[in-house]
Formats: structure tokens, C-alpha cells, sequence
């Protein structure tokens, strides 16, 4: 009987060292992304998550998409760093097919900085003991200092002249940054019960390249270093939705592409990008009318402007415009007998974008169903310069129509040509687009334009896009000198060709797409 028990509970222990080990094998250390991600201050806007693998950094170091997005200093820094601490033979093994991710932070010296968070084994600190032990090659230094109360190491690489600091924030998870005030961040910051960040599905996420979360509460800060004003319109909207978005990287030789979901956020305010949640995603056909200095665009599409309408009326209200915008209405019927709101509702189609091209000119196109129709209502209401361009004799006629995207025509000029209704802040930029209408001059008929639209949704509901040659002369006026610099650097942003960030509505939340594509080299240039 006595030998019986033993034998029982022998197989008993072998039975729970092999449940352990599967469970172990089930989530090994490199794929706690819950846990690792809810370590990372709640600053980030974004966060860039890859796994320290040979293969990635094949496609990393052969591939010009990479290095043009990071820049060439940040690809020097990346790489020193691989080689330097997660290459080095006595840490090597313990960071191996691991998780690394890279997050945006804002900081205090008017600057971005990034943070590496990598788990790992125990065996980090015992390898790194070793390191302080042994003599170090010559162009790198490393030395252990105290960061708020805590032990953090210091790497000096001689060819960057500069330290990378790093430390053990718990639980095996490491931390390490250029900027010695953001590890100090990271070490005081106590992660929440639950992440800022909306995750991809773990079994996703084991067999993916690497994954971009986004957190768009963040992007205020981060904007706020990067531009000279807060006027950020090609961002229009994006700052102000309670949503987080979680983003899989599909891979391609010229092009960026990443899609998932946007999950937003009942529990917080509205915004003006919600009211598109309840639609449809539909075919955009604005983009065919912008003109060929479009610098970049925000356009909005719905498969029932009608139920659009209702949700834009019921959210002013909300905000507390009804009073002013039934106001508006009403003076506009008592001067000129136009109930214009009731005449635009009437006609306006399911469309309707905001144009800035390179020259900073700003249009809106509004996409109506029977133009000859809705030009009288609005010349009764306006002061005609001539027979087809007019200025409004009201303030924030369009705000009140269109909400949001609209704001910034407080008092607008307006043409009408065919089906389409186009408004701008001068007579002069009206008349710019008029002259590329009547020519066919619009940025849709390239050819490079024609093989990026083929890699976007063909339906959504929100489209961001910015054509990168034609915004450079808009950033090198509206960015803080550092970063209009970095702009223009080769490899840079300038290597690209476009990017498209599309929003559709799926659920009541949004199915997301991004792409960024390299321009098209050529071939027809005959190397010598």
C-alpha cells in the first residue's frame, strides 16, 4: 500500500511538470504582449512591435521602406543597438525570438524620443554582471548607475557618441532609451489594469512580421512637438477619437501595408469621426477630382447622408450648437427666403472631402446631386463676384451643413461646376481649381497615383491621404525646424510616393487600413 502511494504521487508530480511545461510552451515569455505593452507609459501614441528574429531583419536591412521611414541616424542607432546589447554574446540567447517593441513618446525638451521594451529571461542580470566583469571592446562602454532607485546599466557607443540606458523594470521585462528622462518616466509609471492600447488576438499575434498600435488620445502631445501650431488639419479629427487601434503588418517589396480594427470607446465622448461608425462603407470617387498639387486630403463618404445628417444634428446639439445653428438658419430664411439648410439637405449626394495643396491653398468638394438645382439657393445667399464664384454673406454656413471637416471655412467663396460644389477661403483658389478642372489636371490621372490606389480599400468611410513630394513645400512652412529638416533627409519620406489611412465602418467600429508606398523607380533610365 506504502509503495503504492509513492508510485501515485510520483505520477502525480510528472503530471503536473508536464501540465507546467505545456502551459509554458502555450505563452512563453516573448508573447506576454498584454503584459509587456501595459508596462509602457500611458505618453505613447504609437507603438511598433516586432520579434527579434534573423528573418525580420533581413527584410529590415535589404528593404528601403524600413530606413526611409526611420531615417538614416535612427537606422545607425537601431542597428548599434542589435548588435551592441541584443547581439552580445552574453545576452544574446536570453533576448532570442523575442518581442521588442518600440514606442513614440513626447518629452519635455520639445522632442520625440523612443523606448524599447523587450522581455526576457532571468539570466540578463547574471550576463550583464559577467559584462562589467570583462574587458569591454574598445568602442563600447558599459556601466552600471542608479535611476530612481533602481539599478539601470549605461551603454556609451563610440560610434553614435552617445549612451543608451537601460534597465529591469519587474518581472523580467526590460527597458532601454537614448533619453535617460524616459527610462526615469518608464520606472516611476505604474501601469493600469488596463492597457491604453487595443491588442491583436495572441494567437495572431505569434505569426505575425510585426504589429503598430495606436493610441489617438496621445497624438495631441505628440503632434503639439512636432508642429509650430496646433492647426494640424491633416489630422483633422484623428486627435479627438476615444479609440485605440491595433494594426498587422502585411509585407510587400514597395509598400507599407498594415490593417486590423479600430475598437472605439463608448464610454468616452463622441467625436465627429463616430457619426461614420454606424455607416457603410462605400466607393470614393472625390479622389478623382483632386487636383495634381494635392499635398494631402481628408475625405468622407456615407451610404445614407439622410441617417448621416440626423447623427451630425443630434451630436451638435449635444455640444450645445442648436441653439446657434437653428439661429443661422432662421436669419438667413428671414433676409433671403432661402431655408438653405432643408434646400442643401435635399440635394447634397453621400460625399464630400478637404483638399490643401502643395501651395497651401484649401478647398472643400462637396459631391451634390443636381447642381443647376442648388446654385440659386446659394447665389440668393451670397455676394456674387462674378457669374459662377460667390462669397456667402453668412459665418459658419458649412460648419453648420457638414460639421467638423467644414470648420475652417468660417465665410466662404463657392463655385458650382457640374455636380460638385467646391468652396475655398479666396476667389484666387477657386480659381487655381477651376483652371485644373477645365484641364483634366488632376493628381488621379498618373500613373503612380493609379498603382497606389490599387493597394487602398476600395470602399470606406474615412480616407486620409497625403501625396509626400507635394507636402514637403506644406511641412518645411508648418513643421519646427528639426523635423522639416528631417523631412527632407534621403533615405527619408521623400522616397516615398503616398499614404492612404482609411477608416470603414464595420460593427459600429472601424476595419483599418494603412498604406505607405515607395515611389515607383525608373525604368527607363539607362545607368551608364
Amino acid at each position: 500500500m506504502k509503495r503504492q502511494i509513492i508510485i501515485t504521487l510520483i505520477l502525480l508530480a510528472a503530471t503536473v511538470m508536464i501540465t507546467l511545461t505545456y502551459f509554458k510552451h502555450l505563452n512563453p515569455p516573448g508573447k506576454r504582449v498584454n503584459q509587456v505593452v501595459n508596462t509602457i507609459p500611458a505618453s505613447a501614441a504609437f507603438i511598433f512591435q516586432f520579434n527579434n528574429d534573423s528573418s525580420f531583419y533581413d527584410i529590415y536591412s535589404k528593404s528601403e521602406l524600413f530606413s526611409s521611414i526611420t531615417g538614416k541616424q535612427k537606422m545607425r542607432e537601431l542597428d548599434a543597438l542589435r548588435h551592441t546589447l541584443l547581439g552580445y554574446p552574453l545576452l544574446k540567447e536570453h533576448f532570442s525570438a523575442e518581442d521588442i517593441f518600440i514606442s513614440i513618446h513626447p518629452q519635455a525638451t520639445d522632442s520625440l524620443d523612443y523606448l524599447l521594451t523587450v522581455p526576457a529571461s532571468s539570466l540578463v542580470d547574471q550576463g550583464l554582471t559577467e559584462w562589467l566583469k570583462s574587458k569591454t571592446a574598445a568602442n563600447i562602454k558599459l556601466s552600471s548607475l542608479n535611476i530612481s532607485g533602481k539599478k539601470a546599466y549605461s551603454i556609451h557607443i563610440d560610434s553614435l557618441d552617445k549612451n543608451f540606458f537601460f534597465a529591469n523594470r519587474g518581472s523580467n521585462i526590460w527597458i532601454g532609451s537614448f533619453s535617460r528622462a524616459l527610462i526615469e518616466e518608464d520606472l516611476k509609471y505604474k501601469p493600469s489594469e488596463k492597457s491604453a492600447f487595443s491588442l491583436l488576438p495572441d494567437q495572431q499575434n505569434s505569426t505575425l512580421l510585426s504589429s503598430l498600435y495606436i493610441n489617438y488620445s496621445q497624438l495631441n502631445p505628440l503632434l503639439a512637438q512636432l508642429y509650430k501650431t496646433d492647426n494640424t488639419d491633416l489630422w483633422k479629427g484623428l486627435d479627438l477619437l476615444p479609440a485605440t487601434t491595433a494594426l498587422s503588418l502585411n509585407y510587400k517589396s514597395d509598400a507599407l501595408m498594415f490593417n486590423g480594427f479600430t475598437s472605439v470607446n463608448k464610454n468616452k465622448a463622441t467625436s465627429y469621426l463616430n457619426l461614420f461608425t454606424g455607416m457603410k462603407p462605400v466607393p470614393m470617387s472625390l479622389v478623382n477630382l483632386f487636383p495634381v498639387t494635392t499635398a494631402y486630403s481628408n475625405s468622407y463618404a456615407v451610404d445614407d447622408m439622410k441617417h448621416f445628417l440626423q447623427l451630425l444634428a443630434a451630436w451638435q446639439q449635444k455640444a450645445g450648437f442648436d441653439k446657434e445653428k437653428s439661429k443661422l438658419f432662421s436669419q438667413i430664411k428671414a433676409e433671403t427666403g432661402v431655408q438653405l439648410d432643408k434646400e442643401f439637405k435635399s440635394l447634397i449626394d453621400n460625399e464630400f472631402a478637404v483638399v490643401t495643396t502643395r501651395f497651401q491653398e484649401r478647398l472643400a468638394i462637396i459631391k451634390v446631386k443636381n447642381g443647376a438645382s442648388l446654385r440659386p439657393f446659394f447665389n440668393n445667399v451670397s455676394n456674387m463676384v462674378n457669374d459662377e464664384i460667390g462669397q456667402l454673406n453668412y459665418n459658419q454656413v458649412p460648419l453648420f451643413l457638414l460639421g467638423d471637416a467644414l470648420a475652417p471655412f468660417r465665410r466662404p467663396y463657392f463655385m458650382i461646376m457640374d455636380n460638385y460644389m467646391v468652396l475655398a477661403n479666396t476667389q484666387r483658389e477657386l480659381s487655381n481649381y477651376k483652371e485644373n478642372y477645365l484641364n483634366n489636371a488632376f493628381i488621379s490621372k498618373g500613373e503612380e497615383f493609379i498603382e497606389f490606389n490599387n493597394l487602398t480599400a476600395q470602399r470606406c468611410n474615412v480616407s486620409f491621404f497625403i501625396h509626400f513630394k507635394n507636402a514637403g513645400s506644406v511641412f518645411k512652412q508648418t513643421l519646427k525646424k528639426p523635423y522639416a529638416k528631417a523631412y527632407q533627409q534621403q533615405p527619408g519620406f521623400k522616397n516615398y510616393y503616398a499614404a492612404s489611412y482609411q477608416l470603414s465602418a464595420s460593427d459600429n467600429q472601424f476595419y483599418t487600413n494603412l498604406c505607405v508606398k515607395l515611389i515607383t523607380p525608373d525604368t527607363t533610365t539607362v545607368r551608364k
